[in-house]
């Protein structure tokens, strides 16, 4: 069940919940100043480039967005079809089609860019894939089932992360996207990949790249922009397999060693695991590059380094 407040509250217009977003975000960030240090840690990393100037006004966007987050999510609770494909637009429906037409089963990379609550949503609509969702399960159990119910509005199915697997194993039918948010840190460092992302040494999470070549998935990274308040837009980019051109440094041939040896697969599998991570890696920093308060800098993604 989904709590009557909520629902309630989702029933109101944008241009009323816009109102409180922007009451919210004063409380967050002049109140409570929510973590206000761990957002300003992370742009000083990233961006050791820019002026303070230039960081706060970053910080300070990120945060109005962050409230926008929380009541376009409430929104989505009875956000209608219509609105949503008004409010969500698709770049590319053409590579949703060729992948259908081809009939393989996806990795859908994605991360916590602009609303990833409403990306949910729309990639079930506009994929005629069984789409699944891996996530994390809250504490509160109430709250859990109610966001549950939300994302599988338009026919998303949400799996723990715990029965991913078993979910791939035993899926018959029409073929698969499995949706996959691979930007936040890592619980088990020992099986995680490194990359250079934003200009620090970052453990990535390993199931997408491993996911992707032991079961023989396509790879595709999923992107999403704000274009206006509570408006996005979003696509989808095939990535390669492809092991890069001139091989790999001593460094990434002793992680691919590792990550043979923890995860179970050959050499080669590590190799292109390990070459996809990098590309989705790059292919996220040059996003957050063009629009960084659109990524969510409250997580401490950095916290082991």
């Amino acid at each position: 069940m989904i709590p009557f407040l909520l629902v309630t509250a989702s029933r109101l217009p944008f241009r009323v919940l816009h109102r409180f977003s922007d009451l919210g975000f004063l409380v967050l960030y002049y109140g409570l100043r929510y973590r206000r240090k761990v957002v300003r840690e992370n742009l000083a990393l990233a961006f050791p480039e820019k002026t303070p100037e230039e960081r706060l006004r970053i910080e300070k966007q990120f945060f109005r967005n962050f409230t926008d987050i929380l009541i376009e999510s409430v929104k989505a609770f009875t956000l209608s079809k219509r609105e949503l494909l008004d409010r969500v637009r698709f770049a590319n429906p053409e590579t949703a089609r060729a992948l259908w037409e081809q009939q393989v089963n996806i990795a859908g990379i994605s991360s916590h860019l602009a609303n990833w609550e409403l990306l949910a949503q729309a990639l079930s609509v506009e994929f005629r894939h069984q789409c699944y969702g891996v996530y994390k399960p809250l504490s509160s159990k109430k709250m859990d089932d109610a966001v549950v119910i939300s994302r599988e509005r338009f026919g998303i199915k949400m799996i723990p992360m715990r029965s991913v697997r078993r979910v791939m194993e035993e899926h018959s039918g029409r073929p698969y996207l499995m949706g996959l948010l691979s930007d936040q840190a890592p619980h088990d460092y020992e099986k995680a990949f490194q990359v250079v992302f934003l200009g620090q040494p970052t453990f990535v999470v390993p199931g997408p790249g491993i996911l992707t070549v032991k079961h023989g998935l396509t790879p595709i990274w999923g992107w999403m922009s704000r274009t206006g308040r509570s408006r996005f837009e979003w696509g989808v980019e095939v990535l390669s397999l492809d092991l890069p051109e001139g091989g790999f440094g001593p460094a990434d041939q002793a992680q691919i060693e590792r990550i043979s040896r923890v995860h179970g697969v050959t050499l080669e599998e590590a190799g292109r695991a390990l070459a996809l991570i990098q590309r989705y890696s790059q292919k996220l920093e040059a996003k957050i590059r063009m629009a960084p308060q659109d990524w969510l800098w409250s997580h401490r993604r950095w916290k082991k380094r």
